[in-house]
Order: C-alpha cells, then structure tokens, then sequence
C-alpha cells in the first residue's frame, strides 16, 4: 500500500506570491498544485486530495473572497480537518471571523519560515515528503484496519450461516435419513 505523494494547495492571485512559496516547497519534496481564483480552490482541494492550503484571504473570484473559501472549508464537515494557513501580503492582516490554522507574511517570508510553518501544522515535514512518517501511521494503523476487517467479515459470515446453514443442514439430515431407511429397509 503507498500513500499519495503530500500535497500543497497555493492559492494566491499574484504570480509573486506564487513565486515565492512554490520553489522551496518543491525542494522540500512537496507536489504543489496552484490556482489564482478563489472558484477555483473548492475544485482542487476535492480533486487533489491536498494535506494543506496555503491561500490569500483577499483572494478574488466571482464574489467570493479567499477568506470566504476559508470559512466554506472549515463550515464542511469533510474538510473542517484540512490545514490552513494564510499568506497575507503587505499590510494585510488576517481577517476576522477566519478559522485560518496559521498566517505567513509573504514580505519577510524566507524559505525556512515558509517550512516551519508547515511544520507548526502539520508536525515535522521530511525532506522525503514525509514517507517515513507515512509508514509509521500506516504500522500504527494496520492492527486498528485488521482488527475492523476481520470483524466484519465475520459479521457477514454469521449473517450468511443464519441464512443458509438452517436449510442445508435440514436437507442434509432429510437425505441420510432416507440413506439409512433405504439401506436398512425401513419404510417411509
């Protein structure tokens, strides 16, 4: 079983705040998916399964800020969970009413500050984006998994053997029965 490789949403209208937080997140061994529209963030965060936002809250689209995308995310009960942290530029300051797990300021913003962040999250990042973190969950995980597996399936044979055993094991009885009456000369 391999985990998907760990990915970053980078939600930022300009292409200087891209700029900046793309490349040291690719060193770091991070996938980075961007999109400058706020439309667009809801459609990447379900279809590229990212472990963390990075977004502007002044991020426009359609009537719809950044910080409003933020709100939307943290409101979803299938996305309450995902990280985020917002990426504010020159004298913007976080919004209020905004549920953001952290803010970057993008002007001082150097690449260690960018991976601590992350880190601050997210726990420590690893240069090997992460996999010997993902396989100490997946150890962890496995006995919890096995023990659901092995519980449901069971569950399903005893359903099954309800069902099925009941009349077969009737049929079965009928059948050796009427074996030994013929084979000693019983009658019906």
């Amino acid at each position: 079983m391999s985990l998907p490789a760990r990915r970053v949403l980078i939600a930022d209208a300009t292409a200087a705040g891209r700029d900046v937080l793309e490349p040291p997140l690719r060193r770091a061994g991070w996938k980075v998916v961007t999109v400058a529209s706020s439309g667009d963030v809801l459609r990447a965060v379900r279809d590229h399964a990212v472990q963390i936002l990075l977004i502007d809250p002044a991020l426009p689209g359609a009537g719809v800020s950044g910080a409003d995308v933020v709100r939307t995310l943290k409101a979803a009960t299938r996305y309450r969970d995902l990280p985020v942290l917002l990426v504010l530029h020159r004298n913007q300051g976080k919004p209020p009413g905004v549920a953001a797990d952290g803010a970057v300021e993008l002007e001082r913003l150097t690449d260690a500050a960018l991976l601590a962040a992350l880190e601050r999250v997210l726990g420590p990042v690893a240069a090997d984006g992460g996999a010997e973190r993902d396989a100490a969950v997946r150890r962890a995980v496995a006995p919890v998994l096995d023990a659901e597996v092995r519980a449901a399936v069971e569950a399903a044979v005893r359903a099954v053997a309800r069902e099925v055993v009941p009349p077969i094991a009737e049929r079965l009885i009928r059948e050796e029965i009427e074996r030994l009456r013929r084979e000693h000369g019983l009658g019906a």
